[in-house]
């Protein structure tokens, strides 16, 4: 699903006008009826709201919500921020209220925003929506700072009074919703982790905005779909052989971190790579084999670490390097050593901690995949002042170097060298736990042994870690649930894509 910038939404609203054609106060009756119908799904007839709204557009959504709830017998009283500069809808819409003679307040003092509110009331926030341009302040900000005292659950329209569409607002004071229901698509600030606790449940209702827009229109960021992965997953032949799925070599692993080389290599193998080669410190190896006779061990001449790349290394079709790699001074010349294979390359963990400590960044291979946490991707490419600066860096960097960053987190995001950026939505709090990323590694490398095109993997694997990671959620809980559960859910994650 494409994520369209504030200015684009606008677009879209206008380019629906004049196309469908429909006039502004009735498209804003129908995107009130939508917030008015999931309204009523999760509230019973009786419920009190209290609707603050704006000058704008998103005040004249909150008037049209509230007349349809008035409707229906629902207790509604509203709050109008009633300036000089309505617009033409909103003053339609509050109009309207007026001529029911239904509760209104006008705030134009502090006073008119009640100290307290009734308890079990809803709050229905429909002040600026994406419509806001600077932080809050003056009656803005005190009504803010009352309906976060209040307690009481608050629904925001669109987005929550006080947060940017497209850029940062940490550190500045908004309301804080329970529910934030977007109008058509997702918003760029829903997947920034600063607003983490800004947006409660968000909830994405069609306003039936017209379909023409969304297919001509290009934008850098996108949703990922499991929808549109599902078309990425490749059926087998029937008469396949484990030549037909690829060779992968994984070099990862050190002296008391071989764990990471076992969950890396185990999930390599889940993804359905052919056939996979391990290097393994010399005094690992016996170890390795037991616990995992499905991969071929390369042993490394050193007994603790990996010093130095298979021979005919040309005959892998990907590696993936970095897991429990350590840090030693022979490993960082392998590390440097393999930037310049010309195999393509996987690389995460202490790959990445060698390619930022040396600056081998400009070394990096076009084409390759890295998979770095904030704290690696800090390290590689320097500190930014928020997330959004984060994400902007990272889509910077995919297209100057030629690679695909995988920068990892609640919706991972995929940035791409042809300038797309995708956000995962699968996946969950559980997995923030050591061996998770050794996981994605080792999926990432085996699709890519598979011959899939580069950014299909890097989708493909995303979504199918995070679906993994929910599976095991299911049976084991978010706290819990281990690493090595996602492994075991890879399969049944193919079995629910397929």
């Amino acid at each position: 699903m494409k994520i369209f910038s504030a200015t684009q939404v606008r677009e879209w609203d206008n380019y629906t006008i004049q196309n469908e054609p429909i006039s502004s106060i009735e498209l804003m009756e129908r995107a009130a009826g939508a917030c008015f119908r999931w309204i009523r799904e999760i509230s019973n007839p009786g419920k009190g709201f209290i609707v603050f709204a704006g000058p704008g557009n998103n005040g004249g959504d909150g008037f049209a919500i509230a007349r349809m709830l008035a409707d229906h017998q629902y207790n509604v009283r509203v709050f109008h921020f009633n300036t000089p500069t309505l617009s033409s809808d909103c003053q339609v819409n509050r109009d309207r209220w007026i001529n029911l003679r239904l509760p209104i307040t006008d705030i134009i003092n502090p006073e008119d925003v009640p100290p307290d509110f009734e308890k079990g009331m809803i709050i229905i926030d429909a002040i600026f929506g994406t419509g806001q341009s600077r932080p809050l302040e003056g009656l803005y900000l005190f009504a803010c700072q009352a309906i976060n005292k209040s307690g009481l659950p608050v629904i925001s329209i669109d987005l929550p009074s006080g947060t940017y569409s497209d850029k940062t607002s940490a550190d500045q004071q908004h309301i804080q919703a329970a529910f934030t229901l977007s109008l058509q698509c997702p918003k760029l600030c829903f997947f920034m982790p600063e607003n983490g606790q800004s947006f409660g449940q968000i909830e994405i209702l069609d306003i039936g905005l017209h379909p023409d827009y969304y297919k001509k229109t290009e934008t850098i960021y996108h949703r990922l779909e499991t929808g549109d992965v599902k078309k990425i997953l490749k059926p087998r032949e029937a008469f396949a052989h484990k030549g037909d799925f690829g060779q992968a070599l994984l070099m990862a692993g050190s002296r008391g971190m071989m764990g990471a080389s076992l969950l890396a290599a185990r999930a390599c193998l889940r993804s359905g790579a052919g056939k996979l080669y391990c290097a393994v410190p010399a005094e690992s190896l016996s170890v390795f084999q037991s616990a995992f006779p499905d991969a071929i061990s390369i042993p490394d001449p050193d007994s603790d670490m990996l010093t130095r790349l298979p021979d005919n290394i040309d005959r892998f079709d990907v590696i993936g390097a970095g897991p429990g790699l350590g840090k030693n001074g022979s490993t960082r010349k392998l590390v440097k050593e393999l930037l310049t294979s010309d195999r393509p390359l996987v690389l995460d963990a202490d790959a990445l901690n060698i390619i930022a400590e040396d600056k081998l960044t400009g070394l990096l291979p076009k084409g390759s995949v890295i998979t770095p946490h904030v704290g690696e991707f800090t390290r590689l490419f320097g500190e930014t002042g928020n997330d959004f600066e984060r994400v902007d860096l990272a889509m910077e960097k995919a297209r100057e170097l030629g690679i695909f960053v995988i920068l990892k987190g609640r919706y991972t995001l995929i940035a791409t060298p042809g300038g797309k950026g995708f956000f995962n939505t699968t996946g969950n709090p559980g997995m923030a736990k050591g061996g998770s990323g050794d996981v994605l590694t080792g999926i990432i490398t085996g699709l890519l042994a598979q011959s899939y095109g580069v950014e299909e993997a890097c989708k493909l694997a995303v979504c199918l870690h995070g679906i993994a990671g929910d599976l095991a959620r299911d049976r084991y809980s978010e706290h819990a649930m281990l690493a090595s559960d996602i492994v075991e859910e890879i399969g049944p994650a193919f079995r629910k894509l397929s």
